[in-house]
């Protein structure tokens, strides 16, 4: 029985030894260092371009036309007036960019486009016919107009009670208490309790101070209108 054991044992050993010695990974082989003054050579290089993903695409970084960054902080729906000063910038063809004050007679004068109506014009209104008129030049133009500084409309503080008197550019509707304010509020002599609008030529109203910042007579605090003068004694 022992000896019909150990038979079969002996018969499965070889198969068994092959098996294993093939499940063992070969030993990586070992390059030698180089010697004294002999060159590595070098590693092989790909020659397939390699792109970045999502790289930039320049003309998705440009400004868009449209985009008006600074200028004076007036809305889409201002009317351009006599001595505004406008930035214009046209995509397709520098020659016609600069900045430019609005004459009397509410044009301004682009370089070989001429005299163009700006007054009584929005600054998109003002684009579309500044398009128009490069077209004798360009197959297509792209304009972006901004408001630089307002001339044309002026809001005046007079009396020596008001912390700022003087002119203040109207850019945006602004009511006689966001008015006062913008100025800084009175002198510590002012008559807060006599202040009036004159509009052409006429006094509108009278207010006190003190019932406008505690929301009396509202309808006191009015909307103030392009050359209207708040006066402050």
């Amino acid at each position: 029985m022992r000896t019909a054991l150990l038979a079969a044992l002996l018969a499965v050993l070889p198969a068994w030894s092959r098996q294993t010695q093939g499940a063992i990974p070969p030993a990586q082989e070992k390059t030698a260092p180089p010697k004294p003054g002999e060159q590595t050579p070098p590693k092989p290089v790909s020659l397939s371009p390699v792109l970045p993903v999502d790289a930039p695409n320049p003309a998705a970084m440009a400004e868009a036309p449209g985009k008006k960054p600074g200028g004076a902080p007036v809305g889409d729906s201002y009317i351009i007036g006599p001595e505004d000063v406008l930035g214009v910038r046209v995509w397709e063809n520098v020659s016609f960019n600069g900045t430019y004050g609005v004459l009397p007679d509410g044009t301004i004068s682009i370089p070989l486009l001429g005299a163009i109506r700006a007054a009584g014009l929005t600054p998109l209104q003002l684009e579309d016919a500044i398009n128009e008129a490069a077209l004798k030049y360009l197959n297509v133009a792209h304009t972006a107009v901004q408001v630089e500084a307002v001339k044309s409309k002026m809001i005046y503080f007079d009396g020596d009670g008001i912390a700022q008197p003087g002119a203040m550019p109207y850019m945006l509707p602004l009511h006689l208490f966001e008015a006062i304010s913008a100025r800084g509020g009175f002198k510590d002599f002012a008559d807060k309790n006599h202040i009036r609008v004159r509009r052409d030529g006429q006094v509108i109203v009278t207010v006190k101070y003190n019932d406008l910042i505690k929301g009396k007579h509202p309808e006191k605090d009015v909307l103030l209108r392009p050359n209207d003068h708040v006066i402050v004694k």
